[in-house]
């Protein structure tokens, strides 16, 4: 018996820039037919199509080499299977781009969204392909564990669904990508978008959104695609999928149960193929470990005490802050803590807007703001004791804000640009809560239940110490570690107590 040829050695980052080769030439082709044609100019040959069918016959050979263990990776065989799923996606993207443009050519989707597609789906490639190359390298499977945006991600592989479904129904709609707009983990992005790419692939026709259920401390963040039926039952996950989870687990731990019917048993002459005895695969759940749940746990009790609760967008933010590289005992901040906080920021702003705002609106808030204690002068200011009185039961009280906001919530003028902390907080000092103002007795109008008294005065203070050291960050002075930390804990603490308000 001959003993079966050895394999062919090759370099798989080589392999990798060979396809990135044929892409950048269909890419280039592209831009300038899509151009040409805006002008009135006409291509005699379609290089694009030409290449794009190249790279997909030289990408699919190359998997079933690499599988087949026809050739194999001189320098790094750890390499090989990484790159198979790479290139797996790799294989979806340019295939895509190629009906998509060739259903652009023949009128049945628009121009604008197909030329948009088209061009992102290309490049979208070439990202991957680079990031191979980089992991490659650092000789390593897969990227390094990084801040990764979960949601983006998702947004994405529904986006290329999408367009998928468009081909066949130019007026398809694209429906949200998931329920529940699901928080930062740590990941590689590359390595973590081939195993969703890989489920959507094993349901093709399943109806987004995708099914978030975020994690806690000792439970996985967990992401569900599909709908099973009541007698379906645990089946074997795609090849693909399991080639995905073994780079991914590279990494980090990750695990997927799939939902539907097992494949019929062989039984006699009439037993199916191998290709049709393949289970139906009805729904998927993907579960990642979620590093920042029980952080954000404890630090959210920390702040704002154990009923504390997050809004989605607010939990997304907290986590990424919580993931972020920490604060130096001297010198600035890094620049990614930065980042992190400016979300967190945003969600601060986004829930005052939200939240306290509009209960500032009210009729009884008109009322209650034209009975607050003023001078008996021509303008009639705030009466100089209450102003007093706010600055000594709240630290750095923002007294230079008192009189315009009274004076907007009595005239019912309060707009969107006094959703910040600072004017919040002079708000609720005067109107959020039950207080004695001059000898007058002011009741509480901005009704933020189920917050206590007491639990709004809290929030007034942290409210009054974020606005404070906010000023400092963006007028660009240097702000201490101490600072960023007292800021931070007082947006948690917001954030956690706001949650609970309508709730």
């Amino acid at each position: 018996m001959d003993d079966e040829p050895a394999p062919e050695l090759f370099v798989a980052r080589d392999r990798a820039r060979r396809f990135a080769r044929y892409i950048r030439e269909a890419l280039q082709e592209r831009r300038l037919h899509y151009r040409g044609s805006d002008v009135g100019m006409t291509s005699l040959l379609d290089e694009a199509d030409a290449a794009m069918a190249a790279v997909l016959a030289d990408a699919r050979q190359s998997i079933d080499d690499m599988l087949e263990h026809r050739i194999r990776d001189r320098e790094r065989g750890y390499m090989e299977l990484p790159l198979v799923t790479a290139v797996e996606g790799l294989i979806e993207r340019v295939d895509l781009a190629k009906r998509m443009d060739r259903a652009r050519s023949l009128g049945g989707v628009p121009e604008r969204d197909a030329r948009a597609a088209v061009l992102a789906l290309l490049d979208d490639a070439l990202l991957r392909l680079d990031a191979y190359c980089g992991a490659y390298d650092e000789k390593r499977p897969i990227g390094p564990r990084r801040a990764t945006d979960l949601a983006h991600l998702l947004e994405k592989v529904e986006q290329h669904a999408s367009w998928e479904r468009v081909i066949s129904q130019p007026r398809a709609e694209a429906p949200p990508a998931y329920d529940r707009a699901p928080s930062s983990v740590r990941s590689d992005p590359a390595g973590l978008e081939d195993v969703l790419r890989a489920v959507r692939a094993a349901l093709p026709t399943a109806t987004a959104p995708w099914h978030v259920a975020p994690g806690g401390p000792g439970r996985p963040l967990t992401l569900e695609l599909g709908e099973a039926s009541d007698a379906a039952e645990e089946v074997m996950p795609t090849q693909r999928m399991e080639r995905a989870l073994d780079v991914l687990r590279f990494l980090h731990p990750i695990e997927i149960l799939c939902l539907g019917t097992p494949a019929e048993p062989a039984s006699g002459l009439l037993s199916p193929d191998p290709e049709s005895a393949q289970p139906t695969i009805e729904a998927v759940t993907v579960q990642l470990a979620d590093d920042a749940a029980g952080k954000v746990d404890l630090s959210l009790a920390a702040a704002a005490g154990r009923d504390a609760v997050l809004d989605p967008d607010a939990e997304r933010a907290v986590r990424a802050l919580l993931t972020a590289p920490p604060l130096p005992e001297m010198g600035p901040p890094p620049p990614a803590r930065l980042v992190a906080l400016m979300g967190v920021l945003k969600a601060l702003d986004g829930a005052l807007s939200e939240r306290v705002l509009p209960l500032g609106r009210t009729n009884a808030v008109r009322v209650a703001g034209s009975r607050l204690p003023r001078e008996t002068t021509r303008k009639a200011p705030l009466l100089r004791a209450v102003t007093a009185q706010l600055e000594a039961t709240f630290a750095g009280f923002p007294t230079h804000r008192a009189e315009e906001i009274a004076t907007a919530a009595t005239d019912g003028k309060l707009v969107a640009r006094h959703a910040n902390a600072a004017d919040m907080a002079v708000l609720l000092a005067l109107l959020g809560r039950r207080w004695n103002a001059g000898g007058r007795d002011i009741e509480r109008v901005v009704d933020l239940r189920p917050l206590t008294d007491d639990e709004v005065g809290e929030l007034i203070r942290e409210l009054c110490s974020i606005a404070a050291v906010r000023k400092q960050l963006e007028s660009g002075k240097a702000v201490d570690a101490a600072k960023i930390t007292r800021l931070e804990q007082a947006c948690v603490a917001v954030l956690g107590r706001l949650g609970r308000v309508g709730a």
